[in-house]
């Protein structure tokens, strides 16, 4: 089950998510270029069944669709108010959508299952990925964008020295898995698996339009004038300018094939 305070977040601004999604397309492009490469390695032809958990708006099924033509796709998104603009923007009869908790998912079985920027967002990161292992079919394989801990760090520390060095002043980022954690799940699940780490970076006129989508526990408009003077002005003397790191982990699992189990 997804934290219902994300899920009210992200259903919130439903609408407005794709124009905010920049590094959420920037992981979505190299998820794809290591499910192509998986999806190959892993079964020899193309993935005919696709699960894609947290599917939002659909940024990403569309990409899988054009990647994979012969393939069908299932997106299941928590939130009602994601899945319909996904359904409204993605008229195919290969894709279908569903208003579903992605952590809970049970029965089916598929050649690939690939998400992206969702699975950070789960309250069992373990329990998830060994469920969604147990529905691949033989020689199937799960890949998935994962946004690191390193997300959102200038944030995090103009927020902390704005507030004393007040550890309760962080960004929702910090306490995501690392990758190390991640790692442990993936090597006792998969016999095959990677993790690659990208940082992708982004500059914004001011504190308000980077904190559109950041995660953090308040927000701007919640903030008093003379708090959100202090936290810009922490950013501004740390960073120069108000700009934001996105650390991402792009991690595969891949189960092996029917005679080599």
């Amino acid at each position: 089950m997804v934290d219902p305070a994300v899920l009210r977040r992200f259903s919130g601004s439903a609408s407005r998510y794709d124009a905010h999604a920049h590094a959420q397309r920037l992981s979505a492009a190299d998820l794809l270029r290591i499910t192509r490469l998986a999806a190959g390695a892993g079964r020899g032809e193309p993935p005919r069944k696709i699960l894609e958990p947290g599917c939002g708006t659909g940024i990403y099924t569309r990409m899988l669709l054009d990647a994979f033509p012969g393939s069908s796709i299932l997106g299941v998104d928590i939130s009602e108010a994601m899945v319909r603009v996904a359904r409204s923007r993605i008229v195919d009869p290969r894709a279908r959508f569903a208003v579903a908790d992605a952590e809970e998912a049970t029965g089916g079985t598929y050649d690939l299952v690939s998400s992206n920027a969702t699975f950070q967002w789960f309250l069992s990161f373990d329990r998830t990925v060994r469920r969604m292992a147990s529905m691949l079919s033989a020689g199937g394989a799960l890949t998935f964008s994962f946004f690191g801990p390193g997300t959102y760090a200038e944030l995090d520390a103009a927020l902390r020295e704005s507030d004393g060095g007040n550890t309760g002043a962080r960004v929702a980022a910090s306490a995501f898995l690392s990758r190390e954690e991640i790692a442990s799940t993936l090597s006792a699940v998969f016999p095959e698996w990677e993790i690659e780490d990208r940082r992708y970076r982004q500059s914004f006129p001011s504190l308000s339009e980077l904190y559109t989508g950041a995660g953090g526990k308040g927000a701007p408009a919640a903030w008093s004038p003379g708090r959100l003077a202090r936290v810009e002005r922490a950013y501004r003397e740390r960073q120069g300018e108000i700009r934001a790191t996105y650390q991402v982990f792009l991690c595969r699992g891949t189960v092996p094939e029917a005679g080599e189990r």
